[in-house]
């Protein structure tokens, strides 16, 4: 076993030896710089090593706005929860959460999170809402709480409900179930 490491070992370090054009690499420290002073580090742009980067992988170009039009509104949502009259478990059939959203250039894709009082999430949905960026939508997400394992198991406490748009974070919502 010895003898097999020692020759791993041994071809490890010829393999390091090697160089192109008989020329050895030399190995700078990361002190070295031109000059002696501080090491100048220029940025590197990133590569595609594997060449299967696709137009899609890549982040949009920034739009250029022309002058004298006005900036679009960036995308903003606001949610709020509706027509929860009673807390107790027993006593709510659903929670109503509605989702005010403004500055959706086009379609855009919603999802809700549902997140049980114990932090775990609990529903996910989707929905599609299509606007030009200066008009706002309102989407209602509906959490069934009677006959369902939310009533029957008991899961009382502060949900959270978190919204995104098209993959980003928007807002966020929370309501109190009692037992």
């Amino acid at each position: 076993m010895r003898a097999r490491i020692a020759g791993v070992s041994a071809a490890a370090l010829l393999l390091t030896a090697c160089t192109e054009g008989g020329i050895s690499p030399r190995v700078f420290d990361w002190t070295d710089s031109p000059g002696g002073g501080t090491p100048v580090v220029e940025p590197v742009s990133p590569t595609d090593v594997l060449g299967e980067e696709s137009e899609a992988a890549r982040p949009p170009a920034p739009e250029a706005v022309a002058e004298g039009e006005p900036m679009p509104a960036p995308v903003s949502g606001r949610a709020e929860v509706v027509g929860l009259d009673a807390h107790g478990l027993s006593d709510v059939s659903q929670v109503d959460v509605d989702l005010t959203v403004s500055g959706v250039n086009g379609k855009g894709r919603v999802e809700v999170e549902f997140v049980s009082p114990t932090g775990h999430p609990y529903e996910r949905r989707t929905s599609v809402v299509e606007a030009k960026p200066e008009m706002t939508r309102t989407v209602r997400f509906s959490l069934p709480v009677a006959g369902t394992t939310v009533a029957t198991s008991g899961m009382s406490g502060t949900w959270q409900v978190r919204f995104f748009l098209d993959g980003a974070p928007l807002t966020t919502a929370a309501f109190t179930l009692e037992p």
